[in-house]
């Protein structure tokens, strides 16, 4: 593989790895949450108002409108296309050939689905910030299902992969400048990690031991947090190589 279109292709698998755990993750959930008996039951959000079709999907842009055309309900309409997500996703993860534009297009078409009736359990960061990455893979992946015998391309364009390093950039070096606008005494006086590891929102297995490190390792990692998020980001635009890969050993 040409060293350029590396980093493509690791973006574009990594992001195929994420695509499987969230359709995969919401999958299992559905019954609970978008069910009839569920918390939040999305049919409740997809009511027919006598509309037509394009103007439903312009209004409210889903591919679950097209539940009862195929026999479904709006519950059974979110599995099937958290399936066809799943299977799409795990084949761009471990085929090359399924790392195609439209491939990822359509991940991105069936996770908006999803999103539009997902209601507070799916408006989280990262569920936008999916939504904002999956578009941007659309533009870094080749074209390749529809260009068999074609003359061959550029195995990497610079101009769209400029996107992906912009939103990297912008996503960790908003997260360190939040923390310092933010006023809290707590980032400001070097003691937020004191506490963080017993009150995230999804700890990690390692999470105890790390609540149990000295206090002055905590603030020390306070300032690398700073480091990291707010100074190292602008290295990913820097003209050398190195720099480049101290940036990204340092996220």
């Amino acid at each position: 593989m040409a060293e350029a279109a590396r980093p493509r292709a690791l973006f574009l698998a990594g992001l195929a790895a994420v695509y499987v755990a969230a359709f995969g993750s919401l999958y299992v959930q559905i019954p609970g949450l978008y069910g009839r008996e569920g918390i939040l039951p999305a049919r409740k959000v997809l009511r027919l108002s006598g509309k037509g079709l394009w103007e439903q999907l312009r209004d409210f842009p889903t591919l679950l409108w097209l539940s009862p055309r195929l026999g479904l309900d709006t519950e059974q309409g979110m599995e099937l296309l958290c399936l066809v997500g799943i299977l799409a996703s795990f084949g761009a993860l471990v085929c090359d050939s399924m790392r195609d534009c439209l491939v990822f297009a359509l991940l991105r078409v069936l996770y908006l689905s999803l999103y539009q009736v997902g209601q507070v359990f799916l408006y989280f960061q990262w569920d936008s910030l999916l939504l904002e990455t999956g578009f941007l893979a659309v533009l870094v992946a080749p074209l390749r299902l529809l260009r068999r015998g074609s003359p061959s391309w550029r195995p990497h364009d610079p101009v769209t992969f400029w996107g992906v390093r912009w939103l990297l950039f912008r996503l960790m070096f908003a997260s360190g400048v939040v923390k310092l606008s933010s006023r809290c005494p707590t980032w400001w006086g070097l003691t937020a990690l004191t506490y963080h590891y017993e009150t995230q929102c999804i700890p990690t297995p390692v999470a105890w031991f790390a609540h149990q490190l000295p206090v002055w390792f905590q603030k020390l990692s306070v300032v690398a947090t700073y480091v990291i998020e707010v100074a190292v980001p602008v290295l990913f635009f820097a003209p050398l190589r190195r720099l480049r890969l101290f940036a990204f050993y340092c996220q």
